[in-house]
């Protein structure tokens, strides 16, 4: 019966530790999305892109970019900047 105490105890002990990590919440730093936008003539970011970006790359003027969603930055990344001029 003793054992029986005991094996019960660790088995509760496990479970909560197994819920309580189960439950937690994830960081806020992982909870983002990178989007891709046209950009507007001013500058500013403009209407999401659907599908692929139809920019012609033949200018240096950027026509649409990626965005992290949690920062509201552009990302940088070469592969999803595009340029001007747009059909």
């Amino acid at each position: 019966m003793k054992s029986l105490r005991i094996t019960l105890g660790v088995a509760a002990i496990a479970l909560g530790t197994f819920t309580a990590f189960s439950f937690a919440p994830a960081k806020a730093d992982s909870k983002f999305a990178l989007i891709e936008y046209y950009m507007n003539p001013d500058g500013s970011r403009g209407q999401q892109v659907s599908g692929q970006s139809d920019c012609l790359d033949q200018t240096t003027v950027v026509c649409s970019q990626e965005y992290n969603t949690s920062t509201n930055l552009p990302t940088g990344n070469p592969a999803k900047i595009h340029y001007f001029p747009r059909p």
